[in-house]
């Protein structure tokens, strides 16, 4: 009992090692230290370099509660599930659309860009669900904006993935995203889409405050998902606890999901992938972290797209083994 209590106080300790860039008004979380460094694909400053207090901030992300879960849809029967990629199709691109999706939770519609994947509209089979959040400062396209359509477009024609639905929400900076993402956005997409709606099907990431926000939901909600990835993620200055709440919890009742984290050797704020890393190691999490070259930046992002996709997707390839992250000496 006194080494668990200890591991607790040891973890909580680093946490406090995170930086924040400004301290919040009124407990309102920010990125730890990473507004400043995000840049846009020219390298230009984005919005996100404007000072905190200049930007709108949410109100405190909520303590850990009672797990909720996405409404009741038809769960996928093993023919459709093993049916991923199984039709022969001759179109060679997806195609990416608007939607907007009702939050009673939010009391606004839930903006996102979805891609589709060649044949979606004359396969008749269900896909699994890549979802992605973008950084702070950018909105709902920035993933397209980065590659990830033609990505997905290029690996699916070489056989190295599933076809698969990708869906890019905005974040307009409000905390009641956790649990409307889960609540109102993941069941609209399940009754409007043909998905595999379950947890083996589904997968969550993001870059910087969109990290944040992956890590956040994919281990708060680890029936939901089951593959979280954060690519230079930013954790929220105050959800540290709630992380390591949910990783106890997670440690208790198991199974983890697939978990993947990311970061530039030039990225000045790297504090919350190697905290991450540390705590998904304390808990004996399988997990992939790669410190590799780049900083901060748009082409860091798109350049590491297809082993971001790879990762995402690794449990969805019929008759293929599992994707794994090629192995450096920061690779876990």
């Amino acid at each position: 009992m006194r080494v668990k209590n200890w591991r607790g106080w040891f973890l909580v300790g680093l946490a406090a090692l995170l930086p924040a860039c400004v301290p919040a008004a009124a407990g309102a979380p920010v990125e730890t230290g990473f507004a400043a460094a995000e840049t846009s694909a020219t390298g230009a400053p984005t919005a996100s370099a404007l000072p905190a207090a200049a930007r709108a901030s949410p109100t405190a992300l909520p303590a850990p509660s009672a797990i909720l879960v996405p409404s009741a849809t038809p769960p996928p029967t093993p023919a459709l599930a093993a049916s991923i990629a199984a039709t022969p199709c001759a179109e060679a691109r997806g195609w990416v659309r608007r939607l907007a999706a009702p939050s009673p939770r939010l009391g606004y519609d839930i903006d996102a860009q979805i891609y589709l994947p060649p044949c979606y509209a004359s396969s008749g089979e269900r896909y699994p669900v890549l979802y992605l959040i973008h950084g702070l400062g950018f909105t709902e396209d920035q993933w397209v904006r980065l590659g990830a359509p033609e990505t997905a477009d290029a690996l699916i024609a070489a056989g190295e993935i599933a076809p698969l639905i990708i869906v890019m929400p905005r974040d307009r900076i409000d905390t009641g995203l956790d649990p409307a993402f889960v609540t109102d956005l993941v069941p609209y997409l399940d009754a409007n889409y043909r998905t595999l709606a379950d947890g083996p099907h589904r997968a969550i990431g993001g870059l910087s405050r969109g990290g944040g926000w992956a890590i956040h939901l994919g281990l708060r909600y680890p029936k939901v998902f089951g593959r979280v990835g954060g690519h230079s993620p930013a954790v929220f200055l105050g959800d540290e606890n709630n992380v390591l709440e949910y990783a106890r919890a997670i440690a208790r009742a198991g199974p983890a999901p697939a978990l993947y984290v990311d970061v530039g050797e030039d990225d000045g704020q790297r504090q919350s992938a190697i905290w991450l890393d540390q705590v998904f190691t304390w808990f004996d999490f399988e997990h992939t972290y790669r410190l590799q070259p780049g900083g901060h930046t748009e082409q860091y992002w798109s350049r590491n797209m297809a082993d971001y996709l790879r990762f995402y997707a690794a449990d969805w390839r019929a008759g293929r083994e599992p994707w794994r992250a090629p192995a450096t000496p920061e690779s876990r």
